[in-house]
């Protein structure tokens, strides 16, 4: 069932950033902002940073993890493809989901603990959604912005 979920994300975010970028070409060779601005090219246009965010969210999230095993996230069985030579032998996980977070330690409050999710991780996770918001929060403007912009006989020589 997951799959089937992760299938129709995955669709639905290609396809959104596929037709954006039909949108953006046929605005470039006309050289007006008008096939911009209806308002499902903004909802299109919320729809891809927050696709880009849901993968970057669930790349750290499942950093380190192994399905055949989630116990070993810290202690060194992990999978080859997630095994990191730095990371010490530990027990102990604590996750975090935001920020999102997978520290190991070997005991609570241990000085040596080690992040697993990488650092770009929470940047484009919390950038991606902003720019989704902002794109979803203007779509209901575009008909006003439309008629500002794009008046007949507006044009400039």
């Amino acid at each position: 069932m997951i799959v089937f979920i992760g299938l129709a994300v995955l669709v639905v975010g290609l396809t959104s950033m596929v037709t954006l970028a039909v949108h953006m070409a046929a605005a470039v060779r006309s050289r007006s902002a008008e096939p911009l601005l209806h308002p499902w090219v903004f909802v299109q246009a919320a729809v891809t940073p927050l696709f880009c965010a849901g993968l970057a969210f669930l790349s750290g999230h499942m950093t380190g993890f192994d399905p055949t095993d989630p116990s070993s996230i810290c202690n060194g069985r992990v999978s080859r493809m997630f095994r990191d030579p730095s990371v010490p032998e530990s027990r102990l996980v604590t996750r975090s989901v935001v920020p999102v977070s997978v520290v190991c330690e070997k005991y609570p409050g241990d000085p040596g603990a080690t992040e697993q999710v990488p650092g770009w991780v929470n940047p484009v996770v919390f950038a991606g959604g902003g720019l989704a918001l902002g794109f979803a929060g203007l779509a209901p403007f575009t008909g006003v912005l439309r008629r500002r912009l794009c008046r007949p006989g507006a044009e400039t020589n």
